[in-house]
């Protein structure tokens, strides 16, 4: 176990590597941020001297006129000078804010926009096991959330406390040349502040935290009940989902219960009534010195003094403000960040000669969690433009043979070969140019019908597409749909039939010219009556090409070249089918079963 001094060293330096991080984002902005950051530092030099130009008219003009009587049109005009002065750069300040606050925006939408691309392009680049073990809602809670958080962090709390910090030095460099005393007395509440912000930056940091993992939990949650709805209200569990959210909601908002009343006693209270305090102790200070004759401070400069510790207060509650949401937004950084650290999967780079086809598995052990094999010893070989079916029941590792085929998870031992060549010395985004895998519930993306089959690919033409779409039997899909080959899919294809979805997903492969096919039971989710559809299709994606299918449905694999019988991870049994319905084993009580069910 870790010792504390351990722990604090590990925090320091991923803290020490977030803000690295942070800056080199800037850095990429810096077309925008350091021209905001000089706006920002001239707007504060204009709202500086603002007050010393009152100043100045209070002492100058107005105590000293008002004594000896205006001294003719000189004093006049020098007296609307100094208005004038006061009133431009006014002006200029607000001018030169506008365009400092819109370059800061432009940078944090800038960033915002680099981080996302960054983390979707990680993501793509990110091995199966990954999101095997992390809920979608997280995901993309961060790809969302943390992302808007960040901006945040750049647009408002950055530039703020930027902005504060150069403020509150401008005062006091500017309170020491006015007057020493003044600027001691400016010194006396900062213990105090200090002692607020600390207080305050403890306990934020640790309700922004709380906060951000019930988040995460809440959009995890709801991301997988909106998923499996139609489960939940054919079962009739509205009520116990209803309830398990209702008590994550009810944590997130006494967490922000919490933290309102933290910022309301931290900021709008105490910073308050310092301020009420501060003013009167300067007025009683100055007003009985100046009573009895003890300071001949000028009136101008106490109006400066007070025009000051006013705008050092309202700066130090625009900091307490500010620093919830930097405690949010470096929380969101570091979910962000270690989402970016995660492990990707390298591939080797390369171009791939067309491949004939042939498949060797040898000795191949795999387990997706440590002690729990999947495949044990596994061998088996499938020649250039034949079909291989794997059969067996549920966890046997049929699906498991696909996914190491296409290089989506690592073997513990043994070696996948195609055309003779390791599978670990071939490049993996070449092989899945010649390879195409169909799932049993097949995934359609929201657009078009075109899109879906070519994936984007400049390649596939519509013409193509809609000719691989009818090839596969998805005529009658086409001939009914008023925009054909251009008509509009829904999310995950809603508004097509089982079937029809699986038609697609086959003139995907098909458009692609695969060398591999992949079958991960295509034809479980589709009845009989689509079934003998589903299998021309199917017939039709296999010409030419190596084959290797998965079936629930025994019959739909009687034509298989080889048919493999899986038991544990281990082939129990292989040959055609006449060959193995002979042998009266595994695979002849499977298929046995299944016709009595089917009689039934």
């Amino acid at each position: 176990m870790k010792s504390l001094n351990e722990k604090s060293s590990e925090f320091k330096a991923k803290r020490k590597r977030r803000n690295h991080r942070l800056l080199s984002y800037t850095w990429r902005t810096r077309k925008s941020f350091i021209p905001a950051l000089c706006l920002d530092g001239v707007d504060t030099a204009l709202n500086l001297l603002a007050p010393l130009v009152v100043g100045q008219i209070l002492n100058e003009q107005v105590i000293s006129r008002s004594q000896n009587g205006l001294a003719g049109v000189d004093g006049l005009a020098y007296y609307f000078q100094l208005l004038g002065l006061y009133l431009g750069l006014i002006l200029l300040a607000s001018a030169i804010g506008y365009a400092g606050q819109y370059l800061f925006q432009v940078a944090a939408n800038q960033i915002s926009r680099l981080i996302q691309l960054d983390v979707f392009k990680h993501l793509q680049k990110l091995p199966l096991s990954f999101f095997d073990h992390t809920a979608a809602g997280k995901i993309v809670s961060r790809v969302t959330n943390d992302t808007k958080a960040l901006r945040t962090l750049f647009a408002q709390v950055i530039t703020r406390l930027i902005s504060a910090g150069v403020f509150c030095l401008g005062i006091f460099i500017s309170l020491f040349f006015v007057d020493k005393t003044l600027f001691l007395m400016a010194l006396l509440p900062l213990p105090i502040l200090y002692f607020v912000y600390k207080d305050f930056k403890s306990k934020s940091s640790h309700y922004s935290t709380l906060g951000r993992k019930e988040v995460s939990e809440l959009n995890s949650q709801l991301n997988e009940n909106i998923q499996g709805m139609e489960i939940i209200q054919s079962l009739g569990r509205e009520d116990r989902v209803l309830q398990k959210f209702t008590q994550l909601n009810d944590q997130h908002f006494k967490t922000n219960y919490e933290f309102t009343k933290l910022f309301s006693y931290s900021s709008s209270n105490v910073v308050g009534l310092l301020n009420r305090l501060s003013m009167a102790a300067i007025l009683a200070y100055f007003g009985y010195a100046s009573l009895a004759g003890k300071t001949d401070l000028p009136l101008g400069s106490l109006y400066v003094f007070i025009e000051y510790m006013r705008r050092l207060f309202q700066q130090f509650d625009i900091v307490l403000q500010r620093i919830g949401s930097l405690e949010r937004s470096l929380g969101a950084a570091d979910h962000i960040f270690d989402l970016l650290d995660q492990p990707i999967v390298t591939y080797q780079e390369g171009d791939l000669p067309p491949l004939q086809g042939k498949i060797a598995f040898d000795q191949v052990n795999f387990s997706y969690l440590p002690g729990e094999p999947v495949l044990k010893n596994l061998s088996f070989t499938v020649p250039a433009g034949e079909s291989a079916a794997f059969v067996g029941a549920t966890g046997s590792g049929k699906s498991t043979i696909m996914n190491l085929l296409a290089g989506f998870y690592p073997l513990d031992t043994g070696q996948i070969s195609i055309d003779g060549k390791n599978l670990d010395q071939i490049p993996l985004p070449a092989l899945r140019q010649q390879m195409a895998l169909v799932l049993q519930d097949p995934f359609l993306f929201a657009g078009t019908l075109y899109s879906n089959i070519s994936l984007e690919s400049a390649d596939i033409s519509p013409a193509d597409a809609e000719a691989a779409l009818r090839e596969v039997g998805g005529g009658p899909l086409l001939d009914r749909l008023e925009k054909g080959i251009m008509s509009v899919v829904n999310r995950q294809g809603q508004g097509f039939s089982a079937g029809e979805r699986q038609l697609i997903s086959f003139a995907r492969a098909l458009a692609q010219q695969p060398r591999i096919l992949i079958l991960d039971e295509a034809t479980s989710n589709v009845d009989s009556a689509t079934e003998s559809l589903i299998q021309a299709g199917i017939n039709r994606l296999q010409e030419g090409r190596t084959t290797l299918l998965i079936a629930h449905r025994l019959s739909t694999i009687r034509d298989a070249d080889t048919i493999y019988v899986l038991d544990k991870g281990e082939v129990k049994e292989s040959g055609k089918h006449a060959e193995l319905m002979a042998m009266g084993g595994l695979y002849a009580k499977m298929y046995q079963e299944q016709a009595q069910s089917i009689a039934s």
